[in-house]
């Protein structure tokens, strides 16, 4: 229901371990910019890669992009314009590091002013050499990243694909009941095993298996 591509999210666990940090596919806007990093990371929230959650973007709750992704769509999130921005860093010598809070991702740099959303207390992993280094945030708290959360996955989420979401969860939890009634109604417990004659099995009705002793027939419409 949520990722009919399973790829996808493959893709963005990949992309996310590492990183799509691109300089050679932002060098030509890389070009139009200051070497402001405060002025770059401007340019790439408000004109480069205006903010579109991902159910938006891709028709998934949660995608890590690519660079080259990222400036085909000229749209996304946090990690699209993070992995923007520390493309066009890179592209122009700027250090630069890529933290990640439980919510947030961003891209820290030399002059970087802190916020609310981006500072190294709400901090749960940094990226250094290559990987990350985890940590738990000195600034958490539990509501505040449930309401996060929600905002960020549920409410954006298109109504048709909720309905289909609590239709899948609906058949998880009536699909045991369900088969234990036809289990009954052919005489069977949920091991495919006559009622009343533990240990001693009949044709199971999901294996089709022929079981080594058989205590009477299987009922009529319940055979494999």
């Amino acid at each position: 229901m949520l990722y009919p591509d399973p790829s996808v999210l493959v893709r963005s666990i990949t992309n996310i371990e590492h990183p799509d940090v691109d300089a050679v596919a932002v060098r030509a806007i890389a070009a139009t910019l200051p070497n402001d990093p405060r002025l770059i990371e401007q340019a790439v929230l408000t004109r480069l890669v205006p903010y579109s959650y991902d159910w938006q973007t891709n028709g998934v709750p949660w995608y890590f992009p690519n660079t080259v992704e990222v400036i085909r769509s000229k749209r996304g999130d946090c990690e699209s314009r993070a992995v923007l921005l520390a493309s066009i860093l890179k592209a122009k010598g700027i250090p630069f590091q890529i933290l990640m809070s439980f919510d947030h991702i961003w891209v820290d740099y030399p002059g970087k002013q802190a916020n609310a959303l981006e500072n190294k207390d709400v901090a749960l992993a940094q990226r250094v050499n290559g990987r990350y280094v985890w940590f738990w945030p000195k600034d958490f708290h539990l509501g505040a990243e449930i309401n996060a959360q929600l905002a960020t996955f549920w409410t954006p989420m298109p109504i048709a694909r909720k309905g289909l979401f609590f239709g899948g969860l609906l058949m998880l939890l009536l699909i045991n009941p369900v088969a234990r009634r036809r289990w009954r109604s052919c005489g069977l417990d949920e091991r495919g095993r006559l009622l009343g004659a533990p240990g001693r099995a009949s044709r199971s009705v999901l294996s089709g298996r022929t079981p080594r002793a058989v205590v009477g027939p299987v009922r009529p419409g319940c055979e494999i």
